[in-house]
């Protein structure tokens, strides 16, 4: 019997959950906002890691000079630029570039002061190196003039000597004399000057000398043509003479032929 009366209170228990549970009132589902994603952006590649640059090479550096090697290089250069001072005076070159002559003059004098003072052998070759170049600028400016000048008159006599065919009465005499003018016109274009004025006195000498011997083995020849000519005149003025002092007959020579 007590175990029916626990099983019937079980029972009730049961029921009075269940129906309790039934009159709650339902709650409405809470919704959950959803979250927007942004959007994925590629990720870039990553850019390639330049390689180092390869440290340049140190330069060689210039040996230093000594003060016995500046000192023989400005003497040289001394002594050449008084070479070229005399040059100048004797061909009376001067007037062709008087600046840079001056300024030749005055570098030589500040180099042999220098000398006297026995200053440092920088110095010296400093000013030596002036002079040389400036007394070479007045010798470039006058053997250029000249060699311009000397390549005028060896162009007309090159042009009387192609008047008289000397290029085929004397082939080899002009061919060696144009050889000395396109040797002229090569150091000019190597601004040679003294060079091409030198080839250009040459070639003018070697064409001088075709277009004589060319003239006179011409003359020679007119003289004998003509000799010849005058020779041919006189024949036919003594026959002319001959036949008037002793006729010839046609009638004796017919006989003759008989």
């Amino acid at each position: 019997m007590k175990k029916i009366l626990l099983f019937l209170a079980i029972i009730s228990i049961l029921l009075f959950v269940t129906v309790g549970c039934k009159s709650d009132p339902e709650l409405a589902p809470v919704e959950t906002p959803v979250e927007e994603v942004p959007p994925v952006e590629p990720i870039p590649e990553p850019e390639p890691i330049p390689e180092p640059m390869p440290e340049p090479e140190p330069l060689p550096q210039e040996p230093e000079i000594s003060e016995e090697e500046l000192l023989s290089s400005a003497t040289k250069a001394a002594e050449n630029a008084k070479t070229m001072k005399e040059k100048i005076e004797s061909l009376s070159l001067q007037g062709y570039n008087e600046n840079s002559y001056n300024s030749g003059l005055s570098a030589l004098e500040s180099y042999n002061a220098l000398v006297a003072e026995n200053a440092s052998a920088t110095e010296k070759l400093e000013k030596a190196t002036l002079a040389e170049k400036e007394f070479t600028e007045v010798l470039n400016s006058a053997f250029s003039k000249l060699a311009s000048e000397k390549k005028s008159e060896v162009n007309q006599i090159r042009k009387k000597a192609l008047e008289i065919k000397s290029d085929k009465a004397d082939k080899v005499g002009y061919e060696a004399a144009q050889l000395l003018f396109t040797t002229a016109d090569e150091y000019i274009e190597v601004k040679n000057y003294e060079s091409g004025y030198n080839y250009f006195v040459k070639a003018l000498e070697a064409f001088d000398d075709v277009y004589n011997n060319v003239s006179a083995k011409r003359q020679a020849a007119l003289e004998a043509i003509e000799r010849a000519k005058n020779k041919a005149d006189n024949v036919d003025e003594f026959a002319a003479e001959a036949d008037k002092i002793a006729p010839l007959s046609t009638e004796s020579d017919n006989q003759g032929e008989e």
